[in-house]
């Protein structure tokens, strides 16, 4: 992500100066099908800005066959900058800014009916004697982010196609800017690094791998003549040579990123490379180091499931000699950088009709304090919150609804955050099993019809999104009165709260494993969450509840009694994870 950017500190520059990249922003991971917790290829992307408030929207942009249409950069600077459509574009869905941010779409992520996804960018950079053979063009006429994955979304139909196209593109009108993207469908997926204004390389991702890495670029070994694993710019080796520098093997293959980038990587990007390594297969890493390219793709210690993701783009190196709770790691840059617009992770199901293969998790807001909420590719529309084109704050914006609590849990992280991080976490686990159990039902509608298919999907995913928008506007004004409260004038934190979220009791004790009855009496409403070993019974506006085990039955408070919000009866946090 480059854009809106030319006035920078001074630490930033040094640190870009380290890389000779123009780029700040977004970290790209990957998780190879076979190394998968759930059986999917994943591709993810977090789209980091310059500032903390930045709408974005969730849209569908139908299929159109109409001939004489371009997609327009309109952009700043861009001088109208358009290149020409087919006649038919497909149908897909797309993550774009609001439309008065000014520097065009930013569609960020994309699916389309063909089952293809499209992610795009993770901004790199090159060393200054690569940059002086082929610059990027910075002229307003050449390709940039703000189009890239629509413009390949709406007339690819497979991840090698898209890669042809895009090599097509550059070849025919250059690029503007260092960019990294991810291209996947049922069958493969491929990651795209363009390395000036005509030069580039692509590769096949392996099955049984897994990537992380920050804005650097990372292809390593790549073997010339094999077209069937890589793909290339006619240009690429020449100019790679003629940079000086070149490293080779025996065998004539080239080592890209330590031909084409600098001796010494900035602890900017790099450390979050480090950082995927270390928890997802610690056993690749020791202590981070500058000098130390890590492996693009490897083999994680144990499978990786989309959660896992969703809690790594969250990530502040906690639990580390550079966690950013610690004064003098304030000014780092993790990989759950503060200024997430929103995160998206695509998981690719093989078992699915193509139009709806792609599950994407967007995230409003940055992972660390925003849920991510799930929506199938074959969706015609999206839920409201998510078409509020302003960006200016409002509280019908899924962004904005979820962008306020990271604004409160992380203006004090001691007190605020893991309350909020408990609540996603649980929303999150509870959706991926829910999600998995829909694919049966899927497949059967779409046997029905594609009409069918699609508009149980669009109703799914805007039943997810209300829920999540309403469950997120309750935990708004639970947070905001713990912080209203914590904020006094005692000394060393006196009478502060650690917050607690409240969620859906029913649908919490569901997960774990318990069946819920109601019944009303004298009492009020009693729930009854029945399990294999407990029995507990909870009296609606009252804290006290009994548990029953062995036949024999105790009582115990709970820290809030049980409520009702939204047509839903919630309980806090700590009662539920007991069960």
């Amino acid at each position: 992500m480059k854009r809106r950017m030319r006035v920078i500190t001074l630490t930033v520059i040094l640190a870009l100066v380290l890389s000779t990249a123009g780029a700040f922003a977004c970290t790209g991971m990957y998780v190879g099908k076979d190394v998968s917790a759930e059986g999917t290829t994943v591709i993810a992307r977090s789209e980091d800005q310059g500032s903390g408030s930045y709408n974005k929207m969730f849209l569908v942009q139908p299929r159109v066959t109409k001939a004489g249409r371009y997609f327009v950069d309109d952009g700043e600077d861009q001088n109208g900058f358009k290149v020409p459509l087919p006649k038919t574009t497909y149908k897909y869905t797309y993550v774009p800014d609001a439309t008065d941010a000014g520097d065009g779409m930013y569609p960020a992520s994309c699916t389309n009916e063909y089952g293809l996804a499209v992610i795009g960018t993770v901004s790199t950079g090159v060393k200054p004697e690569y940059e002086a053979l082929d610059p990027v063009m910075e002229t307003g006429t050449g390709l940039r982010e703000a189009i890239l994955p629509g413009l390949i979304a709406c007339q690819c139909k497979t991840a090698r196609g898209a890669v042809e196209k895009l090599g097509e593109l550059v070849d025919t009108y250059g690029s503007e800017e260092w960019n990294t993207l991810f291209f996947a469908d049922q069958k493969e997926a491929w990651i795209f690094e363009i390395y000036g204004g005509h030069t580039y390389a692509a590769m096949k991702m392996p099955t049984d791998k897994v990537a992380v890495f920050g804005n650097q670029i990372m292809i390593d070994w790549v073997d010339p003549q094999d077209t069937e694993n890589f793909f290339f710019s006619k240009n690429l080796f020449e100019t790679i040579d003629k940079a000086g520098g070149a490293v080779k093997d025996a065998q004539g293959r080239y080592n890209l990123v330590e031909s084409i980038d600098t001796a010494e990587r900035s602890e900017y990007s790099n450390m979050r490379t480090w950082r995927g390594h270390q928890v997802l297969a610690p056993s690749s890493v020791g202590t981070y180091s500058d000098k130390e390219f890590y492996e693009l793709f490897y083999t994680p210690d144990q499978k990786v499931s989309v959660i896992d993701l969703m809690q790594l783009y969250g990530d502040r190196y906690e639990g580390t000699e550079f966690d950013m709770m610690k004064a003098e790691n304030a000014a780092r840059r993790a990989i759950g950088v503060t200024r997430q617009s929103d995160v998206h992770i695509i998981q690719v199901n093989e078992n699915l009709p193509a139009d709806t293969c792609m599950l994407q998790w967007l995230s409003m807001g940055n992972a660390e304090h925003a849920v991510f909420v799930p929506a199938f590719s074959g969706i015609t529309d999206t839920y409201d919150a998510y078409k509020v084109d302003l960006n200016q704050y409002s509280d019908k914006s899924m962004y904005y609804a979820c962008k306020r609590i990271c604004g409160i849990a992380e203006m004090d992280r001691a007190f605020l955050s893991q309350g909020v991080k408990d609540y996603n976490l649980l929303q999150e686990k509870i959706m991926l099993k829910n999600m998995q159990s829909e694919i049966a039902k899927i497949s059967k509608k779409y046997k029905e019809s594609k009409k069918a298919g699609r508009a149980y999907v669009t109703a799914l995913a805007n039943k997810n999104a209300k829920e999540q928008y309403l469950g997120t506007t309750n935990l708004y004004n639970n947070l905001l009165l713990t912080a209203v409260d914590n904020v006094n004038d005692r000394t060393n934190n006196a009478r502060k709260h650690t917050f607690v979220a409240d969620t859906k009791m029913t649908q919490a004790a569901n997960f774990y494993g318990y069946t819920v009855t109601k019944k009303t009496t004298k009492a009020g409403k009693v729930y009854t969450l029945k399990g294999a070993d407990k029995t507990f019974k909870v009296t609606l506006g009252q804290t006290e509840y009994t548990v029953t085990e062995n036949g024999k039955t105790t009582t115990a408070e709970m820290s809030k009694a049980p409520y009702v919000y939204g047509g839903y009866v919630y309980a806090p946090m700590d009662f539920l994870e007991s069960l």
